[in-house]
């Protein structure tokens, strides 16, 4: 208990300090606002959003009379929420919140940032390139329309108490001659190998969850598993290992002579090998036919399962016991995936420059550290990563967690696509077909193959 009471009093005391050091800054600050203003940010509900009106709170000392009012919706009905008020022309939305694969949905209606506004030689810029700077295809320009305000990726979550388990390594290594470790793990096959040494020896009920939801979650578990085959076959990536930006791994990574757009790539041998792997995966938890394992029900599951491919995002739904023995690796291979969350800034706001002035300050280094010590959210800023990598008084897992995800961060290129027909046409066409395969329906060739020609006439329409 001694132990636990030190550890709680230090985190007090850092953030205590960090607090006074925003109350410093603000009290030097020049920007004062006299007037009555609300600014209205709507989001998806969680952690982040708590987050985002706590700073909220804090930039309204510096702002005397602006009241920043964050209004959340559950993330499978905040995007349809956001577009019927912006399609409206509503000026009740100031801050637009979305994600990676919803950017080029919400980007019609949104204003391009002010680059000077914020530093961006201390934002971590894979994370802000998949979804906050998109190429317009109208202008044929590169927009800056939303800042990531937190670092988001996907990764490998595993237990300690099992993969730090002596015996078990070297029972595991007699049987399958592999390393027992996750930060060293090559390839997905070694993944399906602890998975069924685990179930089979009774050690636990399931093996590596990973998201096999329908609505949302396979465009995001699929991309992770093939960006190991796709990084492997050099017919697909032609040396361009992340894809074209916006068509990005799910594309090839050239364009054919006579087109405009790349063709799909994973209707390809690398492809249906991918996809076999996530089906093996899947067999090693609940099945797909009648429960599909997903962002809000993976942390029911978890304490029966070996560990997690989750975006970080998801640590904060596992309870202390869970979370606090809880180790992070990148995804087998030594890499990742991005799933970074934007705000950016409506047309039809009446708060524009105050937005604007919002959302820097949200991703200023000693708001970011806010972010993590009192919401667990990983920071966007590189000096807050550093400040916390060395700060002894955060909790040794913790910063192993954090040294983890700013190397996952720089190597998060196995993304699904973000160009326009994303979020209305690909998602729900990939993943219908996908899903057909999970649940025995037709074969993995076909559901790719269905899925690509699906692909190819959303992007030449």
């Amino acid at each position: 208990m001694k132990g636990i009471s030190k550890t709680i009093i230090a985190l007090i005391v850092v953030v205590i300090v960090i607090i006074a050091g925003l109350a410093a800054y603000l009290a030097i600050s020049h920007k004062t606002t006299t007037t009555s203003v609300t600014l209205t940010v709507v989001t998806f509900s969680g952690e982040s959003a708590k987050f985002i009106q706590c700073a909220g709170n804090l930039f309204s000392k510096e702002h005397p009379g602006v009241t920043v009012k964050v209004i959340c919706y559950p993330f499978s009905e905040y995007i349809t929420e956001e577009i019927s008020a912006l399609e409206a022309h509503s000026t009740q939305y100031d801050i637009i919140g979305f994600s990676s694969t919803s950017a080029q949905k919400v980007s019609p209606y949104l204003i391009c940032l002010n680059e000077s506004m914020f530093n961006m030689t201390d934002i971590i810029m894979p994370q802000e390139d998949f979804g906050g700077i998109i190429y317009n295809t109208t202008t044929g320009k590169t927009e800056m329309i939303g800042i990531a305000y937190e670092t988001a990726v996907y990764l490998t979550a595993y237990k300690e108490c099992i993969f730090c388990n002596s015996t078990l390594a070297k029972e595991f290594y007699e049987e399958y001659h592999m390393n027992f470790n996750p930060t060293t793990w090559e390839n997905w096959s070694v993944v399906l190998d602890v998975d069924s040494f685990l179930t089979t020896h009774g050690i636990t009920k399931y093996g590596f969850l990973i998201d096999d939801h329908v609505s949302h979650g396979i465009i995001d578990a699929y991309p992770a598993v093939f960006g190991w085959y796709y990084r492997d076959c050099p017919m697909l990536t032609q040396g361009k290992i992340g894809g074209i930006p916006g068509y990005n791994i799910m594309f090839e990574s050239y364009t054919l002579s006579g087109y405009s757009y790349p063709l799909p790539s994973f209707n390809s041998t690398a492809g249906v090998k991918a996809l076999e792997t996530y089906y093996d995966l899947i067999s090693y938890e609940p099945s797909p036919s009648s429960v599909q394992i997903c962002y809000g029900n993976f942390a029911q599951f978890y304490p029966e399962a070996a560990g997690a491919f989750i975006f970080t995002t998801q640590l904060t739904c596992l309870n202390t016991t869970e979370r606090d023995h809880t180790y992070l690796a990148p995804l087998p291979g030594d890499y990742a995936e991005t799933g970074t969350d934007f705000l950016g800034i409506s047309k039809y706001s009446p708060n524009k420059q105050l937005a604007e002035e919002f959302l820097a300050f949200l991703v200023s280094p000693q708001t970011q550290k806010i972010a993590f010590l009192k919401f667990g959210k990983f920071p966007i800023s590189k000096e807050a990563f550093q400040s916390l990598i060395s700060n002894t008084s955060i909790p040794s897992y913790e910063r192993e967690w954090l040294t983890q995800v700013y190397r996952g961060a720089e190597e998060a290129w196995s993304n699904p696509p973000n160009i326009p027909p994303t979020y209305p046409s690909l998602i729900p066409s990939f993943n219908n077909e996908v899903h057909c395969y999970l649940t025995g329906k037709i074969s993995a060739e076909q559901a790719l193959n269905t899925a690509a020609q699906d692909w190819i006439k959303a992007v030449s329409g």
